[in-house]
């Protein structure tokens, strides 16, 4: 026989009786060391009852009572073939009376237990303490808790739990039990999340929902900086790029861990922008545009599509809404408003004309920097090319034959064609 290490209060433990553990609970357990007679009196209006027994050795189990009737089932869960020779009379093998003939006992023989505890027994056989510390080779009571919560798939009601024999006094289920003690259950994870569609730059908080008292947390975001947390309600989560992601929140505590995860979209704005001449256009698409004046700061006044041409030389942008999220793209200058109405002339100017060889290109306007130009004959032939490298770029027709040549600038203000002769 195992030997049980108990302690005197284990030994002349006082419970507080008249507890209920649940008021709508249909499951009574009885529990002790040194079985005995157990007199048990259903006065209690519980419908479907159940009857949980434990103890290491034999008991005598009589049922009595108005609503006896109500039982459904009966399970004893100990050492049935342990004689007892320590309550008088002894009490050979576990037997039962008084429960309706419909339902017949059901005896196991240290069957496994259901909730693992440290501090109890690998196998239901018996219990005597309402108490968590080591119970010396029997089980805890939350073991025995959760066995016949799992065995009869209900909620227990009440719980009486001691050490020595069950001496024949009729124990009333309207008196109560003793022992609440349940088993410790993980946590259920979850969380909210301030808003989970985003703009990119946006920063987003996470409210810990989780139950049964988490007592640590692991975050992960990615695509963040920092991608993780260990604090109960991470704020300030920042996220620069767009996409789908998740968040993942792993609740934990003495008796396990849950995760869940929640989906966040993070959308952008398509800020590009293509100049045309002195015409700006924003690549967004399904957006809505405002563009603004730079060195103001302040919107041009009907400028809401995604094409604009300014009426002045300045500095422009464009506010983009697009997919929820609003961004401002960069300043574009436009320097050229009124150059296209510009003749040749107004633009370009070639002296000394005529020359024996030598000819000066002049940009009147400072606008055709590095634009090519080429020199052709009266056959179209190219005889010479260059580009503009300033207000001034020189043309050397030295080896050219005498006669009269075309300069042609091909520019944003359309083809530019001057006639030049070489003496």
């Amino acid at each position: 026989m195992r030997i049980l290490l108990l302690s005197i209060v284990s030994l002349c433990g006082f419970y507080v009786n008249a507890q209920i553990c649940n008021p709508n609970g249909n499951i009574v357990v009885f529990s002790n060391y040194d079985g005995g007679t157990l007199n048990i009196n259903i006065d209690v209006n519980i419908p479907n009852l159940k009857i949980g027994i434990v103890s290491y050795e034999a008991v005598e189990v009589n049922f009595t009572g108005t609503f006896v009737g109500n039982i459904t089932a009966i399970e004893y869960a100990g050492y049935n073939n342990s004689p007892n020779n320590n309550c008088s009379p002894s009490i050979a093998t576990t037997v039962f009376a008084g429960h309706p003939g419909g339902v017949t006992p059901n005896i196991e023989f240290l069957p496994p237990a259901t909730y693992s505890d440290p501090n109890g027994y690998s196998s239901i056989d018996c219990a005597y303490s309402c108490g968590s510390g080591n119970q010396g080779g029997c089980n805890t009571a939350a073991q025995v808790y959760a066995y016949f919560e799992s065995l009869f798939s209900g909620t227990v009601y009440t719980h009486e739990t001691q050490y020595g024999c069950w001496a024949g006094v009729t124990q009333n289920i309207s008196d109560g039990g003793n022992c609440c003690a349940a088993p410790g259950v993980a946590p259920t994870a979850g969380f909210s999340i301030s808003d989970n569609t985003i703009c990119v730059g946006d920063c987003i908080d996470f409210t810990d929902l989780s139950t049964n008292s988490p007592t640590s947390w692991e975050w992960e975001f990615p695509a963040t900086s920092p991608n993780s947390s260990t604090v109960q309600n991470p704020t300030g989560i920042c996220y620069t790029a767009p996409g789908a992601y998740t968040a993942t929140l792993i609740a934990t505590n003495a008796n396990g861990s849950d995760t869940i995860t929640q989906s966040i979209t993070v959308s952008a704005v398509d800020l590009a922008v293509s100049v045309n001449g002195i015409t700006l256009t924003s690549a967004a698409t399904n957006a809505t545009y405002q563009w603004i004046n730079c060195m103001t700061s302040q919107p041009v006044a009907g400028a809401t599509s995604a094409s604009f041409t300014p009426s002045a030389n300045g500095s422009y942008a464009v506010v983009v809404t697009q997919n929820g999220c609003s961004d401002t793209s960069d300043c574009e200058a436009i320097t050229t408003v009124g150059l296209d109405q510009l003749t040749t002339a107004d633009l370009i100017t070639v002296y000394p004309n005529p020359s024996k060889g030598m000819f000066a290109l002049y940009d009147q306007q400072a606008v055709l920097f590095d634009q090519l130009i080429t020199i052709s004959n009266m056959l179209g032939e190219t005889v010479y090319s260059t580009r503009i490298t300033g207000d001034k770029t020189s043309i050397d027709l030295s080896a050219a034959k005498d006669g009269i040549y075309f300069v042609t600038v091909n520019s944003d203000f359309g083809k530019l064609v001057t006639k030049i002769v070489k003496e």
